[in-house]
Formats: structure tokens, sequence, C-alpha cells
């Protein structure tokens, strides 16, 4: 069975990744896994004397209930076509494409589905950043999503 590993960032441009994953997904039967990738912040007193360690872990508690609530609304329509559907927040400081491919690695993926574009604002020539340095990583193939 193929297994498919898809990352949204809750942009609009996810929703085409999530509609072509479910696609490729109902037509192989294969399982998927749909990751999102979150920084979490710390507590710094040369950046910010405002915040305290505990208001930094409950910025980082609702980051983290957002995101969870964001893969969990992206695998209902999965689970409703019966594909096997598994949910991943990955919290911490690596950079998104490094933490996808650990993913994507960790689970023998087949197959990564990101978008070409996301919510970073900080896009290459013709290919967002994420996307290029995970097709450019060589974890797994990729499938880029225009």
């Amino acid at each position: 069975m193929q297994r498919i590993l898809i990352a949204t960032d809750g942009s609009d441009h996810a929703e085409k990744v999530l509609d072509k994953g479910l696609i490729l997904a109902e037509a192989l039967g294969a399982q998927v896994m749909i990751v999102t990738v979150v920084g979490e912040y710390i507590f710094s007193p040369r950046i910010s004397v405002q915040f305290s360690d505990d208001n930094w872990k409950q910025i980082n508690q609702h980051l983290k209930e957002e995101a969870e609530q964001l893969v969990a609304n992206a695998a209902k329509p999965f689970r409703g076509k019966g594909i096997s559907v598994e949910t991943k927040v990955v919290m911490g400081h690596k950079a998104p494409a490094d933490a996808i491919c650990e993913v994507a690695s960790e689970g023998n993926f087949d197959l990564i589905v990101v978008g070409s574009r996301g919510l970073r604002g900080v896009t290459e020539m013709f290919l967002g950043s994420v996307s290029n340095k995970v097709a450019h990583l060589g974890c797994t193939s990729v499938m880029i999503v225009k």
C-alpha cells in the first residue's frame, strides 16, 4: 500500500494541496498523514521582558491547539471517503522543509504532497522556499501542487 504525506500550513493555497492529495489517495487506496509544522517561541530576556516563561508556554500551547484543529479539519474529507488518515503537528525550531522530510523518512512515505507557496510570504523566483527545499532534500518523491 502507498503512503502519502500531505503538508499543509492552513493557507488558501493549501486547500488545493489537500484536494489533490485526496484525489490521489482515493485513486491509489493510499494511507495518508497530514502534517503541519509550527515554530515554537521561547523565552528570551533580551527579546521580550514583557512576557514570562509561563506566557510563552501559553502562547505555544495555543499555537499547538490551533495546529491540531487545522490538521483535524483537513482530515475530515479523507475520513469521509473511507481513507486511512493520521494527523501530526510538528512543533519546534526546525525549518518546515527539514521537519517535513524527517517525518517522511521516519514514516517510510512514498510521496510528499506540498504546495508551491504558502503562508510564509517568502518565495523564490518560481517555487516556494519550503516546496523547493523539500524537493531538493531528496527524502522521497515529491508532488508540488500549483
